[in-house]
């Protein structure tokens, strides 16, 4: 019953999503439990506040006949109709090698069982863009000053030779409805490969990708990326990934605040930086999950994160300073070492909901848990 229930909530949700934004939703936010929703149950992960579904993954390959396994993923959480209408966003390859990346769309009722889009994939790499390459690291926002969902995402075209070091960079894209996006023109807003010239440009840090955006609570942009001080990138290719803000004047136009990082990558667990991060307000402090790493692999023409786990950090100044969990890491990573990739957050009533995509039996796959705040953790 609780199929055919979600099914026809879904069939609603999906007529609506392009007006869902047009509702002013008052009164008292609903406080779902997940386990009430679902088809199997959640069970507490020992030491922490973190419930896992029992039935993970949640979603795996797309099974659309344009990718393989699930990439990056974005969420977004509306509540429709007094329910929350859970939105997706998820990249995938049929190729093992860069290029020819795109990315579907899907929505759910329950945050477990998800309906593609018929039309995916929504939005791809351009063969001669500067993107051409690769697009992953997405988050999407409502923005409630321009009425428009907006996507930062990390997009790059590598380089040919050792005097080609390619483009690497910030990539926004704009769409009314989540279905229907528009890239924009000035494309990469922040270009990673130019911009940050340490040598002969005096720059204080070295990009090595965007994390994530963010709405504050006066409908303000705002924004972290991970980034190498000028000093460690003088090391080579093992200069540590620390957190960096920056605030956005519109969508398009980003300033960086490169004098200090607002969080260290200084544990035993993100030694090496943070590779994906997400950022909700839950009672006026900042959660941030994000995904830390120890070990670099180094590739032609690029290096990528390995050995990552997920952790947790707090802000109380708005993300200006970090507290990392003591706890760290969050023991839900499948292997050793781990290999957890992208993590999403959304705060539905007193918990905030996680998917975090990780190694499930070989298949780069979504899991589904939730955190509880108010909470001592779990025996």
């Amino acid at each position: 019953m609780n199929n055919v229930k979600n099914l026809l909530l879904v069939g609603v949700l999906l007529s609506l999503t392009a007006c869902a934004s047009d509702y002013e939703l008052k009164g008292k936010r609903p406080d779902v439990n997940p386990g009430d929703v679902t088809d199997c149950s959640f069970t507490p992960v020992s030491g922490t506040q973190v419930s896992a579904y029992d039935c993970n993954p949640v979603f795996t390959n797309t099974g659309e006949n344009w990718g393989g396994d699930v990439g990056s993923i974005g969420f977004h959480v509306t509540e429709v109709l007094g329910h929350p209408f859970y939105q997706m966003w998820y990249t995938s390859s049929s190729s093992d090698s860069f290029g020819g990346i795109s990315m579907g769309y899907a929505v759910s009722s329950n945050g477990t069982d998800w309906t593609p889009h018929p039309s995916n994939p929504l939005m791809s790499t351009d063969p001669s863009g500067w993107d051409k390459d690769s697009i992953a690291g997405q988050v999407v926002v409502w923005d409630p000053i321009d009425s428009q969902y907006v996507m930062a995402y990390q997009g790059f075209t590598l380089g040919t030779n050792e005097f080609d070091p390619g483009v690497w960079g910030l990539g926004i894209a704009t769409s009314p409805d989540g279905k229907n996006w528009t890239k924009s023109a000035r494309n990469p807003v922040i270009n990673f490969t130019t911009d940050f010239d340490i040598l002969f440009g005096g720059a204080l840090i070295q990009p090595c990708w965007p994390l994530t955006i963010t709405i504050t609570e006066r409908g303000a942009l705002k924004g972290y990326i991970a980034a190498a001080k000028a000093e460690e990138a003088f090391l080579g290719m093992e200069a540590a990934c620390h957190i960096y803000e920056m605030n956005g004047l519109d969508a398009e136009t980003w300033i960086i605040n490169d004098q200090r990082p607002v969080m260290e990558a200084n544990g035993s667990y993100d030694t090496m930086g943070v590779a994906s991060a997400a950022v909700v307000d839950f009672e006026g402090v900042l959660y941030m999950f994000y995904v830390g790493f120890t070990d670099w692999v180094q590739y032609t023409g690029y290096q990528s994160a390995q050995n990552l786990t997920l952790n947790l950090a707090t802000s109380t100044d708005g993300g200006g300073t970090w507290t990392k969990d003591p706890n760290n890491p969050i023991p839900l990573n499948l292997t050793n070492p781990g290999e957890i990739s992208d993590v999403g957050a959304q705060v539905v009533g007193s918990r905030i909901l996680l998917w975090v995509t990780d190694n499930y039996e070989g298949e780069n796959s979504v899991g589904y848990f939730y955190y509880e705040p108010n909470i001592e953790s779990h025996q």
